[in-house]
């Protein structure tokens, strides 16, 4: 007789030593792969390091190069260009020097003769570069150091009667390197490799003054903390890590290819701390996480074999009876016989054996494909719902029924506000499964005499029958409404998704099938339009209503075709200096008949339509034309800010078409604002955050409109990747009444500007709210008393009558047109 092993101690012992080579091998390769990545993210710093640098050199040129464009055309009427141009370099010296951190200019006429200089003698370098841009007739740039380091520029002027003329200009750096140590977080410092070894050690660089005295009690013994065989050559290649007085840094250098010197660099230092012991925290994890694991494992797998043991042999006890017919002993017995087997698997050989040919002679196959064909014809197959065929059906018979027994026959239909994004965002499959959930809520709130319908895409209905009064199915429609106010979980995705609900009542034995069903679908539609998240009750004027809306929606294409729309623009100020930041465009619809149509009509009622999306675009489109216009005339720095519809805004194809009219216009995108409602970012947070945050890394800016008036307000701001935040003129307006309105929006601004955002307050119609929102520290402000919102025709007019040297005249020092 053979001896009896169980089958969990089998399997343990052929998979104890495969779990424990296993755990070995992960363990071993997810170090390795932890090792890889440190190293990966210090070489990602070190490019990012050098990237950023060359960014902000270019960019500081460019700016300059743009100011000399600028301060050219400014003289290039005057008899005398270069003369002038002397004078006002002179004049202006103390400014330049100031604001621009500009030391020395130099400016050569066409006969390369030295017209104005700051300095009585001419360095060298600045000789060169000027005449190899009077070669060149293109603008050069160099770096030069010596005590300290400074940008040389050298523009070419083109002057009014064709010469050339030459400006040079000095810099110091401290702009570039505080724009680059926010940019990089890191301790930065010049320093400079002296004599020529035939091998240059990192521990050889001395540092460049002028230095803090913070800064330098880092850098200096960073540098001496250098390894003694670590090369110039690989510091610059590889970076080093440094260990400080128990804090961990990287250091690496940025070269910076001086004129006078290949050996001058930047040396930047990240302190990495806790990058360093979340390293070694996660290393140490990964070793407790396989004892732990494998441990786990071996437990876990005797339970489950074990358990599988002993369901068998009761499976194997059990099953004869299936053969006898014996249905029930089969489900009531729970013991099993007490039998030794050979091993478990061969009493549940035997067993199968004799069921199958009983279960040979049952005719079940036949009659499940039967049940599954009923089914489908009269059930969806996502939601197991009734379908539409089994909607029908009930609803004739119901409304049949009206003549034997009075009473209300309501039907309740209702879809998923903007489902559509779902499925473009995440995929169907995602979509499906949210479907299925939403299903489970709608079948909570039905009663069991009643049923719930699904009857395509996102589109459910509620049959309610033999109703004695109304209010029953309007106690439904609120149990709907209440039932979605929750998130739906799809994974590890959270969806805050709505519904819009169309009711549809009859008391008539006669009324058609369809009839009722197309009052619901209008009626729901008047839900979604109403702003979705609420129900709606079939009435003779909503059939009007729906085509009054078609004929709008029709009569609105017309007009973008025939150029109907156009902008008001209405100024955004500066509150502590009165400039002029730039414009709000606001629609407005000329139309041929009608003549002016209220915003506050035509877009809520084409809101949620396709056609709000080609509107959308050219509101865009007319905006960077606004912009262009703004640059030609002479107003560069003005941005203007539109509207966003919902189903603009998180449109796939927005990001793209920003980003092609930058590169075809040319614009600086933080001149365009795109401007949100909160309903419009708590449709879909998760995807509308995202986008927002996509726009910010390519510079565009965000504002939230009306704030204060939607229901995420407050909890959600934090969340908000935005720079500007509106406060809704409901507030400003009631900050002359009421002291709780003046606090509230005290407290917003000190809140909003607390987490890096700027305010702008809207609606400001008198001088008193001025006054308040500048003591507040309020940001910007725009408003009937700083000005109406202005046509387009009559826009560049009246900013030469209000803009006055940047600054915009309004209130008591307005003039009047």
């Amino acid at each position: 007789m053979k001896p009896f092993i169980s089958l969990p101690k089998k399997m343990i012992l052929l998979l104890l030593g495969v779990l424990l080579a296993l755990s070995a091998s992960m363990s071993i390769l997810w170090l390795q792969k932890t090792n890889q990545d440190f190293v990966l993210k210090q070489q990602e710093i070190k490019q990012q390091n050098q990237s950023q640098y060359l960014l902000l050199n270019q960019m500081f040129r460019n700016r300059i190069e743009a100011w000399v464009e600028i301060f050219v055309r400014l003289h290039e009427n005057q008899p005398e260009q270069i003369n002038a141009l002397a004078e006002t370099l002179q004049s202006r010296y103390e400014y330049l020097q100031l604001n621009w951190q500009i030391e020395d200019m130099w400016l050569y006429d066409s006969s390369q003769s030295k017209v104005f200089s700051t300095q009585t003698t001419v360095p060298d370098y600045v000789k060169n570069i000027t005449k190899d841009v009077f070669n060149t007739q293109r603008s050069e740039a160099i770096t030069y150091c010596s005590e300290t380091c400074i940008q040389v520029i050298s523009v070419p002027i083109l002057e009014r009667n064709s010469d050339m003329s030459v400006l040079t200009l000095s810099m110091g750096l401290l702009d570039t390197f505080a724009f680059l140590n926010r940019s990089t977080d890191a301790t930065l410092a010049l320093v400079h490799m002296a004599g020529e070894p035939k091998v240059q050690f990192a521990k050889s660089l001395f540092i460049r003054g002028p230095l803090a005295r913070r800064q330098y009690e880092l850098i200096a013994p960073l540098i001496a903390s250098l390894p003694e065989s670590m090369s110039l050559d690989r510091l610059l290649l590889e970076g080093a890590h440094v260990n400080l007085d128990g804090a961990d840094y990287f250091v690496a250098l940025i070269p910076m290819s001086t004129v006078n010197s290949e050996r001058d660099f930047v040396l930047a230092a990240h302190n990495i701390t806790p990058v360093m012991k979340a390293h070694k925290d996660y290393q140490k994890s990964i070793f407790v996480t396989a004892t732990v694991v494998f441990v786990s494992a071996i437990l876990l797998l005797y339970l489950l074999t074990n358990s599988v043991r002993k369901r068998l042999i009761l499976l194997a006890a059990r099953l004869p009876l299936l053969s006898q017919r014996q249905y029930k002993s089969f489900k009531t017995q729970s013991q099993t016989n007490s039998h030794y087997f050979k091993d478990e698997l061969d009493s549940l050989n035997d067993s199968a054996n004799e069921l199958a040919i009983q279960l040979e002679q049952l005719d079940e196959e036949v009659q499940a494909k039967t049940s599954e064909l009923e089914k489908i014809a009269m059930f969806d197959q996502l939601t197991n719902l009734p379908n539409r065929n089994m909607l029908l059906f009930d609803l004739e018979r119901s409304i049949a029924n009206l003549q034997r027994k009075p009473g209300f026959v309501v039907l309740l239909l209702f879809d998923l506000d903007d489902f559509k994004k779902v499925n473009d965002s995440y995929g169907h499959t995602v979509g499906d499964e949210l479907l299925i959930e939403a299903a489970i809520r709608f079948q909570s709130v039905v009663r069991e005499t009643d049923m719930a319908y699904r009857l395509g895409g996102d589109e459910f209905a509620i049959l309610l029958a033999h109703l004695d009064e109304i209010d029953g199915a309007i106690k439904v429609a609120d149990k709907l409404l209440d039932r979605f106010r929750a998130p739906i979980n799809v994974g590890a995705t959270r969806f805050y998704v709505s519904t819009s609900i169309g009711l549809s009542i009859t008391i008539s034995h006669n009324t058609e099938v369809a009839e009722v069903i197309r009052h619901a679908d209008i009626a729901m539609y008047q839900a979604k339009a109403a702003g979705g998240n609420s129900y709606k009750i079939y009435d003779e004027s909503m059939s009007k209503l729906a085509m009054d809306k078609v004929a709008l929606e029709d009569e609105a294409r017309g007009a973008l075709i025939d150029d109907h729309f156009s902008f008001a623009l209405q100024p955004q100020i500066e509150l502590s200096t009165g400039k002029l930041i730039g414009f709000e465009a606001l629609l407005r619809w000329d139309h041929p008949e009608r003549g002016e149509v209220s915003p506050g009509y035509f877009i809520p009622m084409l809101e949620n339509t396709e056609f709000m999306l080609s509107l959308g675009y050219w509101c865009i489109e007319n905006a960077f034309s606004q912009l262009i216009a703004f640059r030609d005339k002479g107003y560069p720095d003005l941005k203007i800010a539109i509207n966003m519809a919902g189903i603009q805004f998180l449109d796939p194809d927005l990001i793209v078409y920003l980003q092609e009219k930058i590169h075809e216009t040319g614009l600086n995108p933080n001149l365009f604002e795109l401007e949100l409602t909160e309903r419009t970012l708590v449709s879909d947070i998760e995807r509308t955050t995202q986008i927002m945050r996509t726009l910010i890394h390519k510079g565009f800016l965000i504002s939230i409109d009306d704030f204060g008036t939607g229901y995420s307000s407050l909890s959600y701001l934090k969340k908000m990747p935005a720079q500007y935040i509106k406060i809704d003129r409901a507030f400003i307006d009631g900050m002359l009444k009421s002291n709780a309105d003046r606090q509230i929006v005290a407290s917003t601004v000190a809140m909003v500007q607390n987490l890096d955002m700027k305010v702008i307050a809207e609606g400001i119609e008198e001088p008193e709210q001025i006054e308040i929102l500048k003591a507040f520290g309020c940001d910007m402000a725009q408003g009937y008393h700083i000005a109406k919102p202005i046509p387009q025709s009559r826009l560049f007019a009246d900013l030469e009558n209000y803009c006055k040297d940047g600054v915009w005249c309004y209130g008591n020092a307005q003039v009047e047109t």
